[in-house]
């Protein structure tokens, strides 16, 4: 039970605030006035904690909702399926719930003058890498100046995120338009030698502005369909690839790796197949009846290249729950044609 002088507190909070979050471990409540101004409410538990700033999130929705039995069950079914309709966006920021600041960052609703509200209602939550890495999904939220503070949040949290899809996504979102410094591109691009994830990250989002900090250089191949491969940002893309394949250990890196791989060299006439045979037997038959000269096994590798996907590796590492170094041997059949390939595209003429 609330004691009196907490529920006088709360309840004017709620009468100020444009937005409210809770410190759970701080037991405080933190209301945004409109002037962006905080006001901070210093709870008094008689009891468990927990229980206490249940009652707290349950007397705010009572009275920003006007509903009982806290946080409404069907939203936390809609928080990641975008479908909180503009109407409660506002309304959802101010019941102190976390679930409700995800369910408001991920609605198809938001908009740029809501986003800043979520992010300040994130902070200092266990869920504030989430909340900003859905906002950093939107084009919008980019360009506004919290795309900025996000990303700088963001990119401090990374060296503490486990989750590898978590670490090829953080870096592939942080790293739009100017979010954050060209320097800060630089040290991660070299923390990504040692963690691949993050090179993931680089090579799907910076395909054509990869730092060159191994003095690659353009080939020159002669033969027009070599030349995206040939090019300079063709070279750096292929040699960190190659790295990532070299050191794989773990599937979404495998999968994400190939599946940049085989759009950046695609070819209209050229199949995404599900073995390296296939993919072998595709690229001789499309170069017989053409002269290719000196740069037809180039070509062939290039071909063999452009087809490849994570349909090649899916369902072996499924089918034997293959992790760690085993991915590299169990698939060693279908890896070393791929780099054999690459070394190919990439060596001096």
């Amino acid at each position: 039970m609330l004691t009196d002088e907490d529920t006088l507190k709360v309840n004017v909070l709620i009468a100020t605030s444009i937005a409210i979050r809770i410190d759970m471990y701080k037991n405080v409540v933190v209301g945004l006035s409109k002037e962006n101004k905080e006001q901070t409410v210093k709870l008094n538990p008689d009891s468990d904690s927990t229980k206490y700033i249940q009652e707290v999130q349950a007397l705010l929705v009572s009275k920003v909702l006007g509903t009982m039995g806290g946080y409404p069950s069907y939203l936390k079914r809609w928080s990641r399926m975008g479908q909180v309709s503009s109407a409660n966006l506002k309304s959802l920021l101010m019941i102190g719930n976390i679930e409700a600041v995800v369910a408001v960052a991920n609605s198809n609703n938001l908009d740029s003058e809501t986003c800043e509200l979520v992010w300040w209602c994130a902070t200092n939550t266990d869920h504030q890498a989430e909340v900003g890495m859905f906002l950093l999904n939107r084009d919008f939220v980019v360009k506004h100046p919290v795309g900025t503070k996000i990303a700088d949040f963001l990119l401090e949290f990374l060296p503490f995120t486990t989750d590898i899809l978590n670490q090829i996504d953080t870096t592939n979102l942080i790293l739009q338009g100017s979010l954050i410094s060209d320097s800060d591109k630089d040290k991660l691009w070299k923390q990504g030698q040692r963690k691949t994830a993050i090179l993931v990250g680089f090579i799907e989002r910076m395909q054509g502005r990869l730092p060159n900090t191994n003095n690659t250089f353009e080939l020159k191949c002669g033969e027009p369909m070599l030349g995206p491969a040939c090019s300079l940002q063709g070279q750096i893309l292929l040699k960190t690839i190659q790295h990532i394949l070299n050191k794989i250990n773990q599937e979404y890196v495998l999968y994400r790796t190939l599946e940049v791989l085989g759009q950046f060299l695609s070819h209209p006439k050229i199949y995404k197949l599900e073995t390296i045979d296939q993919l072998q037997e595709q690229s001789k038959n499309f170069i017989e009846g053409f002269e290719f000269g000196t740069t037809k096994t180039k070509v062939e590798s290039l071909l063999l290249l452009a087809g490849v996907s994570e349909l090649l590796v899916v369902g072996t590492i499924s089918a034997h729950g293959l992790a760690g170094s085993a991915i590299r041997k169990k698939l060693s059949n279908v890896l070393t044609p791929i780099q054999d390939a690459l070394v190919l595209l990439t060596a001096p003429q």
